[in-house]
């Protein structure tokens, strides 16, 4: 068993922290926006057994620096992977990671084989149907209760109440689990500011340019946002498959694990 590669990387103005699990063909995960490199734990037990999986902490989360200005999403994870030693790669990116894995592959097909976009948050639609119109409407709704709870009982009791809504369907151990990843992960909750910087235009109103065959996943207790950008995400891109697990949530990982490693081996043996 070869034991795993825990490094840190340098980038301007910070560095950024990696792990790489196993050997075979190159995986690299990219994490839900309030997580790290450990919400990947139990992906990385089953996976690393046929693929050398890679994980890293993006700024303001897990071991990596915070920022103080505008940084390249694109090129940290560039970084990473040049670091790591990983040349082309399927990229499975997990809701914020989704945006930004696409992105990657836009910027650079030729490094990336595949792309699982699971559950991939993107925000406002541009050109709304009227479902999207009243999806992002319940959106905002739980944007601004989560800030109203975090300025009235602070961080902890914002975190529970955001893996809630996100998560109706994991386990309490889970639960718990993504809640102390929150609580952890809690500076990109309070950041009156996002430094990371993505296409421009951003990706999401590029999807119909993406090269990279794609594997799109949601859960049917996800939020109707994510459903309805699941399925934008799936008619745009020229090469996508949409599935969708109908008891899992924001995280199927976690809510729904075995039809999510079903997801990711078919993924990667397409």
């Amino acid at each position: 068993m070869i034991s795993p590669t825990r490094n840190f990387v340098e980038v301007a103005d910070g560095y950024l922290y990696y792990e790489q699990h196993g050997q075979g063909p190159d995986v690299v995960l990219l994490n839900g926006g309030l997580a790290d490199v450990r919400m990947w734990d139990s992906t990385v037990a089953w996976l690393s057994e046929s693929a050398r999986v890679t994980t890293w902490d993006y700024r303001d989360n897990g071991l990596s620096s915070a920022s103080y200005a505008a940084y390249s999403e694109i090129d940290d994870l560039a970084a990473v992977m040049d670091a790591a030693g990983v040349e082309r790669a399927v990229l499975i990116g997990s809701s914020d990671g989704a945006r930004r894995a696409l992105g990657f592959a836009h910027r650079y097909p030729d490094r990336v084989r595949r792309v699982c976009a699971v559950a991939g948050s993107f925000g406002e639609f541009a050109d709304a149907s009227p479902a999207e119109a009243a999806a992002r409407v319940v959106m905002r709704e739980h944007f601004t209760r989560l800030e109203e709870i975090l300025a009235a009982d602070g961080i902890p009791a914002a975190a529970a109440y955001d893996v809630s809504g996100w998560c109706p369907m994991v386990n309490d151990a889970d639960r718990r689990l993504l809640v102390g990843l929150a609580i952890a992960n809690s500076r990109v909750l309070t950041m009156p500011v996002h430094h990371g910087e993505e296409l421009d235009p951003p990706i999401k109103t590029r999807f119909a340019e993406l090269k990279p065959p794609l594997s799109v996943l949601v859960g049917g207790r996800d939020f109707q946002g994510t459903q309805l950008w699941a399925a934008r995400l799936a008619t745009q891109a020229p090469t996508a498959d949409l599935t969708t697990i109908p008891e899992a949530d924001h995280m199927p990982m976690f809510s729904a694990p075995d039809d999510f490693r079903r997801f990711v081996t078919d993924a990667l043996s397409a």
